[in-house]
């Protein structure tokens, strides 16, 4: 849940901020906004790569890598 409050605010923000430049109006407001775009992006990022919320499996011995919240037999790749 709080991944996509998260995600939703960034993108608020940043549809704000398009919206705004592209009309030229606010042009004060848009280079504020312009000077924080990043820090809204950082914020999400580090939410969505700190999120605990779902509990995957740990990888066996053979297993290197892969998606763990996907069952290989599901994927039908391999």
């Amino acid at each position: 849940m709080k991944t996509k409050i998260a995600i939703s605010l960034a993108t608020a923000y940043l549809l704000t901020f398009t919206v705004l430049c592209a009309t030229n109006t606010l042009t004060v407001a848009c280079s504020f906004m312009y000077l924080f775009s990043p820090v809204a992006t950082v914020i999400m990022v580090l939410v969505v790569l700190t999120e605990k919320g779902y509990h995957y499996r740990e990888l066996t011995d053979d297993e290197e890598w892969g998606y763990r919240d996907k069952d290989k037999n599901k994927l039908r790749l391999f």
